[in-house]
């Protein structure tokens, strides 16, 4: 447990209501240089010969509080006498708590945002949420857990401290969740739902946090991470319907937190959340789909789902990424949402196309045998989709489905449709790719289908 997660339980240090007469502007918490000239001669005191000068000066010093803050981190910083050292560790973490509570309390006395506050994590949450009222009020919530506290500092102090703050945190929040029973007998804990404001804090500083950067473990079959909190909150539910305290500034963290998602793991669950419900509201579900489809890392099958729902969700506008998957190649400006920030537009990158979606076994013996395997690649799903969106049939282009059974395949059911032979699938691109050409010359020149042309 870290020092501060500490100080904070021990000492009861919680933001609630700010300390009475207490200014909004930092400066007044500034130490007048004479209180600390006081504490650095305690401190030298406290490495007195004599016993009860010693006492007395340890005494002066807790009396002091958070005025004796900077005096006392130089005694267990700097002071060469081991009893100096000792007694000055002992009464740090109460100056510390102090100071932190002045700090929390003036916090919250600026009711109006005029100041900039020193609090764990607060500089990086308001240059992502700002500093509007709505935002303040869901800071002051996550500041009343001092495990909240602990992972805002941490990531203040870097990306590898703060990677494992966050692991250590949403693993603390994912156990809370399950119900566990003892060795011996005992009763089972009980499971207990985060807070809106513990699941907020997560996915903030996963959104600032390379994913890189947070260790990943597994409990209970689980790998734990934001997606895993995410889907089993029931106050993250009633948040993205909009309803409940701190609803609109909990969706701009949730949008900036899909935004910022580019860990394949978390890609691979996140596809089905996009797919209904209250994660495909947010505008940033739809670059995240095509993200899914474009990161090489990213399994086959999620690839396919992500496809299908995005074809799904918008049918004619996605025609140009249908084409270029055929292609195996995307300009980045095309498709900005899907890339990291920084990224020369025009830079052509390989899609992937050949990635395995899915393999389909035939059974061509109804008496049993060995079955037939063949692979369905990200290509086939989109070039199933060009063939129905042109209104044409699936079978007359070559896929097949499984013997002695009369359906139509639809691009959406990959698992029932494959290709039979690479001879066949190069023989049905070509197909295609004449019956554009005949599409060409019977429009006018401005409504011209561009034809597919297929990468290596």
């Amino acid at each position: 447990m870290s020092r501060l997660r500490v100080m904070l339980l021990v000492c009861g240090v919680f933001a609630s209501v700010p300390a009475l007469g207490a200014s909004p502007d930092p400066k007044t918490l500034e130490i007048p240089p004479q209180e600390v000239s006081k504490a650095r001669e305690l401190v030298r005191r406290m490495g007195s010969e004599n016993y009860r000068d010693r006492e007395d000066a340890q005494g002066e010093l807790a009396k002091m509080g958070r005025f004796a803050k900077q005096a006392l981190v130089e005694g267990v910083t700097t002071e060469a006498d081991p009893e100096i050292r000792a007694r000055a560790t002992r009464l740090l973490p109460k100056a510390e708590s102090d100071d932190l509570k002045a700090r929390i309390d003036t916090f919250l006395e600026d009711k109006d945002g005029k100041f900039d506050h020193d609090l764990p994590g607060l500089k990086t949450y308001r240059k992502g949420l700002g500093t509007s009222p709505k935002a303040r009020e869901l800071f002051v919530e996550i500041l009343k857990s001092p495990y909240n506290l602990d992972m805002f500092a941490a990531m203040d102090r870097g990306n590898a401290e703060g990677g494992r703050a966050v692991s250590d945190r949403r693993n603390t929040l994912f156990s809370d969740m399950i119900q566990r029973q003892f060795v011996g007998g005992s009763r089972p804990t009980p499971p207990k739902q985060p807070s809106l404001a513990d699941l907020a804090a997560v996915l903030f500083a996963e959104s600032v946090i390379p994913y890189e950067f947070i260790p990943r473990t597994t409990i209970q079959w689980n790998q734990v991470s934001g997606v895993t909190l995410l889907q089993q909150s029931s106050a993250s539910m009633t948040a993205l319907n909009g309803t409940g305290p701190h609803a609109e500034v909990y969706k701009t963290i949730v949008g900036r937190w899909l935004g910022s998602r580019d860990d394949p793991a978390d890609l691979a669950q996140l596809v089905y959340l996009l797919s209904n419900g209250n994660l495909k509201q947010f505008p940033e579900s739809m670059p995240l789909l095509r993200r899914i489809v474009l990161i090489d890392t990213v399994p086959g099958y999620a690839k396919g789902q992500a496809l299908i729902y995005l074809i799904q969700q918008r049918p004619k506008e996605e025609g140009a990424f249908l084409k270029a998957i055929m292609k195996n190649e995307v300009r980045v400006g095309d498709y900005p949402g899907a890339f990291k920030k920084g990224e020369n537009p025009d830079k052509l990158t390989a899609v992937g196309s050949d990635a395995m979606v899915t393999q389909v076994w035939f059974q061509r013996n109804l008496n049993g045998g060995v079955a037939d395997t063949h692979t369905v690649t990200l290509r086939d799903v989109a070039f199933a989709f060009l063939i129905t969106q042109a209104g044409q049939n699936m079978k007359d282009y070559g896929f097949e489905t499984q013997p002695h059974q009369n359906f139509t395949p639809t691009p959406a059911g990959f698992g029932q449709y494959a290709f039979t032979s690479e001879e066949k699938r190069s023989a049905a691109f070509v197909k295609f790719g004449w019956y554009q050409l005949k599409e060409n010359l019977k429009r006018p020149a401005k409504d011209l289908i561009l034809p597919v042309k297929l990468g290596k």
